[in-house]
């Protein structure tokens, strides 16, 4: 599914990533490290956000890694990142409503989705009119996760997955 062979990343003349090669095929894959070990400069490197100096990066047999990150984003990868990027003025609807609007059929799918989305995050149901920003720090990660998963992507990234949760949604999270 998602392959990545060799590839360096500098940031000016620091060496972040070094040859870096990995294969993913439809599993659960988890990188751990310390801070600064490269780990959310790998998900920009898929996302194409920062480039390679040299390297390929595969997703489905096809190069991304020179690809503009819409195209990459339209190809089946989602991303929830680090930081709640959400839209707080907007409401709960309006942000999940906005993960399946850039995306091929995203629109037509949204039902089916949104039913998904709430057997695992319920809560989001009963706040839909609420504005994203008044959520509480695990609802805004949740809402996030679930905001990528209306694109209905066939690889989903999320970087630093547990971040706000409460550790009883974590395990829910992953089992999903």
């Amino acid at each position: 599914m998602l392959r990545v062979v060799g590839i360096n990343v500098f940031y000016g003349k620091q060496h972040v990533l070094w040859d870096l090669s990995l294969d993913v095929d439809e599993e659960c894959v988890g990188i751990f490290g310390p801070n600064g070990a490269g780990k959310t400069t790998l998900v920009n490197a898929i996302l194409g956000l920062v480039r390679p100096t040299s390297g390929e990066i595969t997703f489905l047999g096809r190069p991304i890694h020179r690809l503009p990150t819409h195209q990459i984003i339209r190809s089946g990868i989602a991303t929830v990142p680090q930081e709640r990027e959400l839209f707080p003025f907007m409401s709960v609807r309006e942000n999940l409503m906005a993960g399946a609007a850039y995306v091929p059929g995203g629109r037509e799918k949204a039902g089916e989705r949104l039913r998904i989305v709430f057997e695992m995050f319920p809560i989001l149901r009963e706040r839909l009119r609420q504005p994203a920003g008044t959520l509480s720090g695990g609802e805004q990660r949740m809402l996030a996760i679930a905001r990528a998963l209306m694109a209905g992507p066939k690889l989903l990234i999320l970087d630093e997955p547990s971040l706000g949760l409460q550790p009883s949604l974590v395990s829910e999270v992953f089992r999903r």
